[in-house]
């Protein structure tokens, strides 16, 4: 029992662990705090697990992570969309 509520929770919780900072970057355009390759990692970890997934022919393993694989790039991209602006802002 204890174990099928383990290998819900633990992708589930992989999954949207980054949706809160998404949602703060989205809101407020600001990424200064953000570490740029924190997020490299995180996509490249994502991207693993997700390959991981594909391979060993896993099918919950391979929806997280993809799922992460999407939140994580589209943070990576806000960043580096809202990262630029910021350095334009500040050179002007």
């Amino acid at each position: 029992m204890i174990a099928a509520i383990v290998t819900i929770l633990a992708p589930t919780v992989t999954c949207i662990q980054l949706v809160p900072q998404l949602y703060k970057v989205y809101v407020t355009k600001h990424v200064e705090d953000l570490s740029f390759y924190t997020m490299m990692l995180l996509v490249a970890s994502a991207t693993l697990w997700t390959l991981h997934g594909f391979f060993i022919q896993d099918r919950s393993l391979l929806i997280a992570g993809s799922i992460s694989l999407l939140i994580n790039s589209s943070l990576l991209l806000l960043y580096l969309f809202y990262r630029k602006v910021d350095l334009v802002e500040t050179s002007a």
